[in-house]
């Protein structure tokens, strides 16, 4: 498992620091002055292992990363559970879990951390970095803190400071967890209802009533059933101290927080050519979030993703975003997507 030292105490924007963490990351393709580097930030639960979770944006499934062409490269953010440091580690400092003592983040400390990795495999710039929703959010941190070092971004679905509504969701999710206390048979219920909510935030109407109306083979609403299963099967596969830490960190995303100027003036110092994509039926990044950030952006452009999927397009829709990509950067591939 490869992993990324940190510097011995890695100091952390609210104050605080981490003893001797790390970072689990994947390469995909060989490192080589001849390859474009693209650098995916993975979305709020998922993981280094990008073919997994986002196949349809690789060029043997419709999609525009070319391993012949393209070397990518994803690390596991802080905070998770997927291999960096985060709440299931040891803290050095109690030799013990940290548990739900894992000091908040920032998306700023997840990017200060993707640049001593960077620096550390001695990359010089980023052709094209990619990111939805959570992702999404530290690409656009990231080309504000290493403008000249980004030459591409994509943003997904994702905005510039987080919402009321989006926030407010977070929130319910979270409380939906804390009620389990330390009760590990009450957590396994708990996750699965913060599942539950969330899946309400990433999916939409259109969505729930062509696939979820009416009753299953069981005779139970559909409805139910669906949030049931995938309540289920992410309490197998996620922390809910790492649940708490990252939706802590999306609710804090802030452009402007500690920097001098507002959301305008900030993003008009951004120098990445930019690509913003938005889904019509996202109800929990919206489509003008991603409006705003091209308007203001210089060099920037704006696609939508047609789907009645809701946020969770973004996973879907590979082959669309590919095309996005070609059509604005048009040298991605040699042949039309």
């Amino acid at each position: 498992m490869p992993q990324h030292k940190l510097p011995e105490s890695f100091q952390l924007l609210n104050g605080g620091a981490l003893s001797k963490a790390s970072l689990y990351y994947e390469i995909s393709g060989e490192l080589s002055p001849a390859k474009e580097v693209v650098w995916v930030c993975h979305a709020f639960t998922g993981s280094a292992t990008v073919k997994e979770w986002w196949p349809s944006l690789f060029k043997e499934n419709g999609g525009f990363i070319d391993l012949n062409k393209h070397v990518l490269i994803c690390a596991n953010m802080l905070g998770s559970c997927y291999g960096s440091t985060g709440p299931l580690s040891i803290n050095p400092d109690t030799e013990e879990a940290y548990n739900d003592n894992f000091p908040e983040l920032h998306n700023r400390d997840v990017i200060n951390a993707f640049i001593d990795l960077r620096k550390a495999l001695n990359i010089k710039s980023i052709d094209y970095l990619i990111g939805g929703s959570l992702g999404g959010q530290q690409v656009l941190e990231w080309s504000i803190m290493e403008s000249v070092v980004i030459r591409r971004q994509i943003i997904i679905a994702s905005n510039a400071r987080h919402s009321a509504w989006g926030i407010a969701y977070n929130d319910l999710q979270r409380r939906a967890i804390q009620l389990a206390g330390k009760d590990l048979k009450l957590m396994e219920e708990a996750l699965s209802l913060a599942r539950g909510i969330a899946m309400l935030s990433y999916r939409s109407y259109q969505d729930f009533e062509a696939q979820q109306s009416g009753k299953g083979e069981s005779n139970e609403l559909k409805a139910v059933t669906y949030l049931k299963y995938q309540g289920a099967k992410f309490h197998k596969r996620f922390n809910p101290d790492s649940y708490q830490i990252l939706s802590k960190m999306m609710d804090a995303h802030d452009i402007s927080f500690d920097r001098e100027g507002n959301d305008e003036t900030i993003l008009e110092k951004v120098l990445t050519e930019t690509l913003c994509i938005g889904i019509d039926s996202d109800q929990l990044f919206p489509i003008q979030e991603q409006i705003y950030l091209s308007s203001k952006i210089p060099n920037s452009s704006f696609e939508t993703i047609i789907s009645d999927k809701g946020h969770d397009a973004f996973l879907l829709e590979g082959n669309l975003i590919s095309s996005f990509i070609y059509k604005k950067f048009n040298k991605v591939v040699d042949e039309k997507i």
